[in-house]
């Protein structure tokens, strides 16, 4: 088997760049296909030059031509959408066609290129895997978020339980074409990747072999996030609580708004920042309970964890929670259930609390416990939430990547 021997995949982005960069410093990548991304190296640092948010996103720095190769027509037709709706329904629409139009069209290229494994993202691989399985390759599918069928029963379940919630809920409607390749790809890809322990325990309850299955957890930009050894206490002043990402029951944010009821502002503070999925009809019913900011690019984000003492992401199913990773490199402690990264990151009473999911009363008293530390134990708690983080950085990711190519090569 070649050094140079990975086709890496994805129609979109996600942490898909990262992976790239891995197997590009790795040598193990032979080319790394996606829709929008600026491969011209001399153009990368026009654009960060000048300071152009929205386009430093469409790539890493350093990587490029001729490692990657991209086509923005695929995208394009969305990016225009999103930018005159917003995420609307017709958004959702563009993003399932274009991953399965990026998807064909490789797959027909796939037995003219030189590779060994074709590593491919949830919902833009199917077509690809059974080509690169067709010619006796080794192929790859990389799993985001909890398996589809767990996913769609939790949230199905969501909706009966809180129905003024329900048009809040992502991640339950599919095309019948896009929700049986969600279903069937980690089934008919000969090796997976689960981003998380949790993510993975939903593919074996779907009969997916366990010893098929790879954990490889995702990072953070460490050096990107401020990160204060010592802050002030938390006597004579309010716990400022932070729940950073989509507004949705999908990541279990009225449980969190019910449990604020047992605490009053001067005691504790709830801050939102992220956009509103859905009307917001259920949400806007709470305004006295959190004091709300529309989302912030990544960058404006890592800069503001350290206006707040915890984080709280009381999620009903996640692939994983970049949010909790980044929140703790910045030494928050986290307050979190099991159905997100949790069972890899947290333990209990030392960098954050677990909470089972759909508990308004575990919130109310992991807040209260929080609360109550005493300002050298809550120091402590920050030190060790920062301790954690800094096991899962990009470097320690792609030292994953690494073990893991290892042992299909060997």
């Amino acid at each position: 088997m070649n050094k140079k021997s990975v086709i890496l995949s994805h129609s979109g982005k996600q942490h898909s760049y990262h992976v790239a960069d891995a197997l590009n410093k790795l040598e193990f990548l032979e080319k790394f296909y996606t829709s929008s991304y600026i491969t011209n190296l001399t153009v990368q640092q026009l654009v960060r030059s000048a300071g152009l948010t929205y386009l430093t996103r469409r790539f890493l720095p350093g990587l490029g031509s001729p490692h990657v190769q991209s086509n923005w027509k695929y995208e394009l037709k969305e990016i225009i959408y999103r930018k005159l709706k917003g995420n609307s329904r017709k958004v959702n629409d563009l993003v399932f066609e274009r991953d399965m139009n990026f998807d064909k069209s490789l797959a027909k290229k796939l037995d003219k290129l030189n590779y060994d494994i074709f590593w491919g993202f949830q919902g833009s691989c199917f077509e690809s895997l059974k080509k690169a399985n067709k010619m006796g390759k080794v192929s790859v599918c990389e799993m985001t978020i909890a398996h589809l069928p767990f996913t769609k029963k939790i949230l199905d379940e969501e909706a009966l339980f809180h129905p003024d919630w329900a048009d809040s809920i992502d991640f339950t409607s599919f095309p019948s074409e896009y929700e049986s390749r969600l279903i069937n790809e980690p089934h008919i890809a000969s090796k997976v990747i689960a981003i998380s322990s949790f993510l993975k325990q939903t593919l074996v309850s779907d009969s997916i072999p366990e010893d098929k299955i790879s954990v490889i957890p995702l990072g953070f930009d460490v050096h990107k996030i401020p990160y204060n050894e010592k802050v002030e206490s938390l006597d004579n002043r309010p716990l400022r609580l932070l729940y950073a990402g989509r507004v949705t029951q999908r990541k279990g944010i009225k449980y969190l708004l019910d449990a604020m009821s047992a605490f009053k502002t001067s005691d504790v503070e709830l801050h939102i920042i992220g956009n509103i999925h859905g009307s917001g009809n259920a949400f806007k019913k709470y305004t006295d309970s959190y004091t709300y900011s529309a989302g912030v690019s990544q960058n404006e984000l890592f800069k503001m964890y350290g206006n707040y003492d915890a984080l709280v992401f009381p999620s009903i199913v996640e692939g994983f929670g970049l949010v909790t990773i980044e929140a703790m490199g910045a030494g928050l402690p986290v307050i979190t259930t099991p159905n997100t990264n949790a069972m890899e990151l947290i333990r209990d009473g030392e960098n954050g609390f677990l909470i089972p999911i759909r508990d308004v009363h575990a919130i109310t008293e992991a807040i209260t416990r929080l609360r109550n530390l005493n300002d050298p134990d809550f120091q402590k708690m920050r030190a060790c939430a920062r301790k954690t983080a800094l096991l899962y950085t990009w470097q320690a990711h792609q030292q994953k990547i690494s073990e893991f190519v290892d042992r299909i090569k060997n």
